[in-house]
């Protein structure tokens, strides 16, 4: 029959064929026809499997690991879903644990954090001692030593005034054709007036 000679074929070669392979193949021993009719009755029983690739057909024997295999696909998506959660849950934990790393290996070190320690007790020392010097001491300065601290400050304020008052007179010259303001002039020129660094000159008293 052509059932039995069509199927011996295709377990014979185990390889997909489509209609006209196997017609071909089978060297005109059934017509197209009835080859084509046959393969459909065989794949319609189960006992071989049919693909459709665009329009033409292809048909092969089915494998006993194929059969196994269909039936664990839910098995083998969940042992999938399974992992991907657990990878998920390993890359947290890793995240979780550079973190920590990072944090720590930033952190001192227990020598240098004592080394840190003994620098500031000698230093906050040798000030506090210094201070207590400044408060218990009774040392002066004569008349003349401070006749001559308040001459050179007379000098300098005066030459201070001075300048301030030949840099303000360029200013208001300049602002004469300069068409902002002298807001805007002073920005651009990058000057900053006693009031803007709230400076404030102390006379001799």
């Amino acid at each position: 029959m052509a059932s039995e000679a069509i199927l011996k074929y295709l377990v014979d070669t185990n390889r997909p064929y489509s209609c006209a392979d196997v017609t071909v193949n089978l060297r005109g021993a059934y017509t197209k026809t009835v080859v084509q009719k046959t393969l459909d009755a065989l794949a319609e029983s189960g006992k071989i499997r049919c693909k459709l690739y665009g329009k033409q057909k292809v048909y092969a024997v089915i494998q006993e690991d194929v059969k196994q295999n269909d039936g664990d696909v839910e098995d083998y998506d969940s042992q999938y879903k399974t992992l991907a959660q657990s990878l998920e849950d390993l890359n947290s934990k890793v995240k979780t644990a550079e973190s920590k790393l990072k944090v720590l290996t930033s952190a001192p070190t227990t020598a240098s954090a004592r080394t840190k320690i003994d620098e500031t007790t000698l230093k906050v020392n040798s000030l506090e001692s210094k201070l207590n010097i400044l408060r218990n001491s009774t040392a002066v300065i004569s008349v003349d030593e401070k006749k001559r601290i308040l001459d050179e400050h007379d000098k300098f304020l005066r030459e201070y005034r001075k300048r301030k008052r030949i840099s303000t007179d360029i200013l208001e010259a300049v602002l004469e054709g300069y068409p902002k303001s002298k807001k805007a002039l002073v920005e651009e020129l990058c000057i900053e007036t006693d009031e803007m660094v709230d400076f404030k000159l102390m006379a001799n008293t």
